[in-house]
């Protein structure tokens, strides 16, 4: 299975325009793919296998892939959450042992420990986003859901055969885990497909899309061996490595919340090279966006936030998008490419560590006294009344 990516693509596309026509109502044997499929995974005990991610986002120039070997244990001792895995790239690992969590680092040698393990310490862990462990979970959801079209094709791949399974799920999405769906805040349908090997009947690849946007994400299994050599018993332990790696406290990250004085801050102006604080805003209401590029979320912003702007701006409110993440030319590409109208501030990355922004985006508004009102997402009609009340 190398080499993968032009014909995958080619997939991809003939994929997309297979699943926008998909009727109600899935015949038996096609269902039965799926249900063949889901059999399959919820048999396996133990399995490995080179795992790659890969983002790819045209309109925002954007490309990221990433891959390392995973290993999986399904076995029934590990009840906390059906699985123990063991994860390592070139940037370190991640091992789940069903009672302790921990990363490491290679490029700092340390070592982050996680105890009393709860679902949500799963979501944005790299080798969990659209895995086996995802598939395994999500699929009888998928299945028993009369809601969620479902439809089966044959294809070739390098005189190879595969079925491709496809399901359309609208505003929703699977999470990390697969045990439920993510909600979307607005209407969005995600089109995905799983490409499965027809003699193994394993999944070889999950390819996600959104009607109307040309962005690809994509997880890709090779090399996969059922029932392979289990790593060392001391492996699943994080003592184990405290010689080469120093244990680093993991912190907790909470949004600022409303009533709260907001922290000044001493960033540059994009469009002008000029420091900007928050304190010389004073008398002003300010609503602050923490944003980055990678962000299809951040881009559906813009039109918003240029209304807002647009909207009450003349009355006094001050519109800051912050992103201390991205370059300054990333940063003008944006402003470029989506017509934004209102200023953009870089810098000090120390700024969402002050207001607690660990996700994006996220909207702060502050009063005209530097007093936080409203943290959270883009809530227009929240921020309507708020904004209205507070010129």
């Amino acid at each position: 299975m190398k080499n993968l990516s032009y014909p995958f693509r080619l997939i991809l596309l003939l994929s997309v325009v297979i699943s926008t026509g998909l009727s109600a109502g899935t015949p038996d044997n096609e269902l039965n793919i799926f249900r063949k499929l889901s059999g399959k995974l919820q048999s396996v005990k133990t399995i490995a296998y080179h795992y790659t991610r890969e983002f790819t986002y045209p309109a925002e120039d954007y490309h990221s892939k990433s891959e390392g070997e995973m290993y999986i244990d399904f076995s029934k001792e590990n009840d906390l959450a059906g699985f123990r895995y063991q994860y390592r790239d070139t940037t370190g690992f991640s091992i789940f042992n069903n009672a302790e969590l921990f990363e490491t680092s290679a490029e700092d040698r340390t070592i982050q420990v996680k105890s009393k393990v709860t679902p949500a310490d799963f979501e944005g862990l790299s080798p969990l986003y659209n895995s086996i462990i995802t598939l395994r979970n999500i699929l009888p959801a998928v299945i028993s859901d009369q809601s969620i079209l479902k439809q089966v094709k044959d294809t070739l791949i390098g005189k190879k055969q595969y079925y491709l399974l496809n399901f359309q799920t609208q505003d929703r999405y699977p999470d990390y885990l697969g045990k439920s769906f993510t909600l979307t805040t607005e209407k969005i349908r995600f089109y995905n497909t799983i490409i499965v090997d027809r003699k193994s009947f394993l999944p070889v690849s999950y390819i996600q899309l959104k009607k109307g946007s040309r962005d690809v994400n994509r997880t890709d299994f090779s090399r996969i061996v059922l029932n392979p050599a289990e790593p060392k018993e001391n492996s699943w332990y994080y003592s184990t490595y405290l010689k080469e790696y120093k244990e680093k406290k993991r912190e907790s990250v909470k949004l600022i919340d409303a009533g709260q004085v907001a922290p000044d801050f001493n960033l540059v102006r994009n469009e002008t090279g000029e420091k900007v604080s928050l304190q010389q805003f004073r008398g002003h209401p300010v609503l602050l966006e923490f944003w980055i590029r990678n962000c299809s979320y951040c881009i559906k912003a813009v039109p918003d936030l240029n209304t807002l702007n647009t909207r009450y701006g003349v009355s006094g409110l001050k519109v800051l998008a912050i992103n201390t993440m991205d370059s300054q030319q990333a940063i003008h590409q944006f402003v470029d490419r989506h017509k934004v109208h209102y200023d953009t501030l870089n810098g000090d990355a120390s700024v969402n560590e002050n207001y607690g922004v660990s996700a994006f985006p996220q909207i702060i508004l502050i009063d005209k006294q530097g007093i936080v009102l409203y943290s959270g997402d883009l809530n227009i009609s929240i921020l309507d009344a708020m904004i209205g009340k507070s010129l």
